[in-house]
């Protein structure tokens, strides 16, 4: 007990949490951590799907039922829903969608890549396995690599291109036109790639060019895209915008999920009895294809573009596919031959790879981003 007259006073100070602890700051910290160590996670889901693949199994499996439209009929399946939030997410930050085409040129171009490279990389490496005695895995590394080429451009080329001073306004177009236009230029990339390339390979090429592959795209890429665009002007740019760091953890995590469930069906086959030769195959031409990729992409754009800015969005636009929707339309078709899955999901891997390497080699030469503000977290 203290007595009185002591002079000594006591006043109750406010509880406040460390500020560093505010659910922003907070939020922010973790939508960083994604961000940062995105590769490590990556590569972690597919040891996790190698080692425990029960839960991406069950993951893999669910399914709220199926749709038809025009007589065509599809699953809607987990990976559908996962790939659907992530481009639903990126075109509703996307505040400012004409300026997506100030450069129809080189949209174009970037397109045009899209749909000729495949059959220009493809068509040597079929006639050297086709010689050289690797036909007994041409139908799977033709298939898978025709099928990742084929799908639009990945939402996270926009992310490279901003943290590298790009135009952000012809990353984002390529993006969102690639896929507004992927029902009508997949099938005719994979058509070109089956019609040109050594060895016969309409079975599994039919497989995506029906109305049910359509149909899925129609419901995983296309629909989800438009609704973002018309509910942002509803929801308000301002809560959009603040709500971004949520935003970036919910793609990170939705990727890692399809990463992680489709790799559950492939990993365990391949832990437990690895074919070598297809292995090393798919470790050659996979890399290959996406340095090739990138490349052209670079030469297109400096050949066509009027800024080294263009160049570089060029560089990652040609560069980087949206293997999970690949994986979205493999995965149902392809559930019981994982060697058509491999080279997709390493394919994933490979271009992250190589972006992050260009990214920060050119990180000292970047200069102010063009274009509109439009931040992505990978989706693809």
């Amino acid at each position: 007990m203290i007595p009185t007259g002591t002079g000594l006073c006591f006043h109750s100070l406010p509880v406040t949490s460390p500020s560093w602890i505010s659910p922003g700051r907070l939020t922010e910290a973790v939508a960083r951590f994604f961000q940062e160590r995105f590769l490590f996670l990556l590569l972690g889901c597919y040891l996790l799907a190698g080692l425990i693949p029960g839960p991406g199994l069950f993951l893999r499996d669910l399914s709220p039922g199926e749709i038809s439209f025009g007589g065509n009929r599809t699953v809607i399946t987990s990976s559908m829903l996962l790939l659907a939030v992530l481009l639903f997410n990126a075109s509703l930050a996307i505040a400012r969608p004409a300026a997506m085409f100030t450069s129809p040129r080189l949209l174009a171009a970037g397109l045009a890549a899209n749909l000729f490279l495949p059959s220009l990389f493809l068509i040597p490496v079929s006639m050297m396995l086709t010689h050289w005695g690797g036909s007994g895995n041409l139908q799977s590394l033709i298939v898978s690599l025709a099928l990742v080429s084929a799908v639009p451009v990945a939402g996270a080329s926009t992310a490279y291109t901003q943290n590298v001073g790009g135009d952000l306004s012809l990353a984002v177009g390529l993006v969102m036109v690639s896929t507004f236009l992927s029902p009508l230029l997949m099938p005719f990339s994979l058509h070109l790639v089956n019609f040109s390339a050594e060895g016969d390979y309409t079975a599994s090429m039919e497989a995506f060019q029906g109305g049910a592959s359509i149909l899925s795209l129609l419901i995983a890429l296309v629909i989800p895209s438009v609704t973002g665009l018309l509910l942002r002007p509803v929801i308000g740019g301002g809560r959009v915008d603040s709500a971004r760091p949520l935003l970036k953890i919910l793609n990170s995590c939705s990727l890692l999920l399809l990463n992680y469930s489709n790799a559950s069906a492939v990993f365990p086959r391949i832990f437990s009895s690895p074919d070598w030769a297809f292995l090393g195959l798919v470790l050659l031409f996979t890399p290959g294809l996406c340095l090739v990729d990138f490349l052209t992409g670079w030469w297109i754009g400096c050949r066509l573009g009027k800024s080294r800015s263009q160049a570089l969005a060029m560089m990652f636009g040609v560069g980087l596919n949206n293997n999970s929707t690949a994986l979205v339309l493999a995965a149902p078709i392809f559930a019981d031959r994982p060697k058509f899955l491999m080279p997709i999901i390493l394919y994933g891997l490979v271009q992250h790879v190589i972006a992050g390497g260009s990214m920060s080699l050119l990180a000292g030469k970047a200069v102010p981003p063009a274009g509109l503000d439009f931040q992505s977290s990978r989706p693809g």
